[in-house]
């Protein structure tokens, strides 16, 4: 539960969910942090910061001034099963982590949610698509409408709808590309801590982005081999047609609405289009962090000339455009706000057994939360452990020893995503 509180009333353990900030405002690289000493309270409020928003579900105070057992130290049951019946074995190392019958993430209770905006907003993508394809106008109304839902959803737990994209299957990226771009751009701006008006102006551009796709040639966008150079000359122009059917139509939108559609492919050094914008200054950061998650959902999407890359290299090979496609300080606030371990990426932990990550750890990236599914042997845990790997009570020296290709983990992350039951 969010709730607003004083920064003098702030206490080590309180988990600060929204400073009310953006990030040049502030003292820390992130605008969320669980409280560890007073020195970091200290610091907000010499920044000025009089209240901030707490979350109390992520907090580990009580609320009512009573000490808290930190549900992720709590011991494991010495009943649990295995699939196969037996006794599930512990973990090569001593851990102390928690295990109700069905453990919960905070992504797992905003999921529900989440998945109800996000069918909402699937739809509304369907009918921009049709809308520019029959030219007929489009509804802007609805289109707000259903980006406020993202944003509030995104503000509830950002990691939810990061997750839920990637878990669920769809066969038509067109539809898919610019929603999850949307959730990409708002998370990551949200992280950032940008401004109501700024996080809807992004919703809305990455919406539009690549409608200008909608009057290029099926046999060129479909292509599942090389494009031609004259071919790859008529897809480059999407961007500029994005920019012009929202122009044509006069919609009534910010102008950055425009310049996120027209310039997402543009970079810094002068490779990009339509307008080989250089330099820096040239490129606003809303059209930035749209050309960052546009190039995150293409590289982690099945498409019909590639096959999709894991997220954790997806990650590494933006950040290798560090300097060159993108200023290298908006890459590292990216990578930051989606995490190394993006929620549902499957890893190895260092004990052998498999984890599904569940939520981003903001202040320890390398330490996610992860729920523990099967043992060193591969067998799986009738009850799944949840263990946050930046517990260093709990979780020891455990760490992630490497990510699990999908294909060769023998399972589907999504099983593990388990919504509250009502």
């Amino acid at each position: 539960m969010l709730k607003k509180i004083k920064t003098a009333d702030l206490r080590p353990g309180m988990f600060v969910a929204d400073l009310g900030r953006n990030w040049l405002n502030h003292p820390w690289k992130t605008n969320t942090r669980l409280l560890r000493s007073q020195e970091e309270i200290r610091e907000l409020e010499a920044y000025g910061i009089s209240e901030v928003i707490v979350d109390t579900n992520k907090s580990a105070y009580d609320f009512d001034e009573k000490p808290k057992q930190n549900p992720q130290s709590m011991p494991r049951p010495a009943d649990s099963q295995t699939q196969a019946g037996q006794p599930a074995p512990p973990p090569r190392q001593t851990v102390s982590v928690s295990r109700s019958p069905e453990p919960v993430s905070g992504v797992e209770m905003e999921l529900p949610q989440a998945t109800k905006a996000y069918n909402r907003i699937l739809d509304t993508s369907k009918a921009l698509v049709a809308a520019c394809r029959l030219n007929k106008k489009i509804d802007v109304a609805i289109v707000e409408e259903n980006v406020q839902e993202l944003v509030d959803s995104v503000s509830r737990n950002r990691d939810a709808m990061i997750a839920l994209m990637k878990l669920r299957r769809f066969d038509d990226y067109s539809y898919t590309h610019s929603l999850n771009v949307s959730v990409l751009a708002i998370s990551a701006g949200k992280c950032l801590g940008l401004g109501d008006d700024d996080l809807r102006n992004l919703g809305l551009g990455t919406m539009f982005h690549d409608l200008g796709k909608t009057s290029i040639p099926g046999h060129i966008l479909n292509k599942p081999g090389k494009l031609s150079d004259d071919e790859f000359a008529i897809m480059r122009g999407h961007a500029a047609l994005s920019g012009d059917i929202i122009l044509k139509q006069q919609l009534r939108v910010d102008d950055i609405v425009i310049k996120i559609a027209r310039h997402h492919h543009e970079r810094i050094d002068g490779s990009g289009y339509p307008d080989r914008l250089q330099g820096q200054e040239s490129i606003p950061y809303l059209v930035t962090l749209c050309g960052l998650s546009d190039v995150y959902d293409a590289l982690t999407s099945d498409r019909v000339y590639h096959k999709a890359r894991s997220l954790h290299e997806a990650l590494k090979l933006i950040y290798s455009l560090r300097g060159t496609h993108f200023q290298s300080e908006w890459v590292d606030r990216f990578v930051q706000c989606v995490g190394v371990y993006p929620p549902s990426t499957i890893v190895q932990l260092t004990t052998g057994q498999t984890a599904v990550v569940m939520e981003n750890n903001q202040e320890a990236l390398q330490s996610p939360l992860v729920k523990i599914v099967a043992d060193a042997a591969g067998v799986f845990y009738s009850r799944p452990v949840m263990l946050n790997l930046a517990d260093e009570a709990a979780a020891k020296d455990i760490k992630i020893q490497k990510v699990v290709a999908r294909d060769e983990a023998g399972f589907n992350a999504a099983y593990y995503f388990n919504a509250p039951k009502e």
